[in-house]
């Protein structure tokens, strides 16, 4: 595993180079997510731990852990391209709003919603990978990571996103 963080390491490179990390400390130490836990971008990871009497080397070891799981969650057009080749049991979940869906979808999809939720983490199951689409690749990360903490280890968020994959894979999804 690559070492990315560690004590010295300020809030801001923190976020620069972990978008999902403001999320991730809110999750597992009530850190950075309202007024009462937050840090300033200036303060370092063991700055941040000791004003809210957190174990400053749990939040870093946890950081490091999540940019691995981030590097793991994506999955590559080309990769993407050889499980549709192969014929591979997939489940395509959209995570844009409704009007972008419209918009271009990327075949067998279906948008996620609330309503859908419970029902996608069960058909998640059942087959070989989910992926999971936005516009460039960032909210779909944000959705794959959540889908992992709540079961769907196969979760993999579409490098690029539906941009790429028209722009790679197939020029007949419109791009906006």
């Amino acid at each position: 595993m690559d070492i990315v963080f560690n004590l010295a390491t300020t809030m801001k490179e923190v976020e620069t180079r972990f978008p999902f990390a403001r999320s991730l400390l809110h999750s597992k130490f009530h850190v950075g997510g309202c007024a009462s836990c937050g840090y300033e971008s200036n303060e370092t990871i063991e700055q941040v731990a000791a004003k809210h009497s957190k174990d400053a080397q749990a939040m870093v070891t946890t950081l490091n852990d999540g940019v691995e799981d981030m590097k793991k969650s994506e999955i590559t057009i080309d990769e993407f391209a050889l499980l549709k080749e192969r014929n591979a049991k997939i489940l395509i979940v959209d995570v844009r709003e409704e009007w972008e869906y419209e918009v271009a979808h990327l075949p067998q999809s279906f948008l996620l919603t609330e309503k859908n939720f419970e029902q996608t983490v069960a058909n998640s199951k059942n087959v070989e990978c989910v992926i999971v689409v936005c516009h460039h690749g960032l909210r779909s990360m944000n959705a794959t990571l959540y889908l992992r903490e709540n079961g769907v280890g196969n979760a993999r968020s579409l490098k690029g996103g539906i941009d790429a994959y028209s722009a790679k894979l197939d020029n007949s999804v419109p791009r906006y």
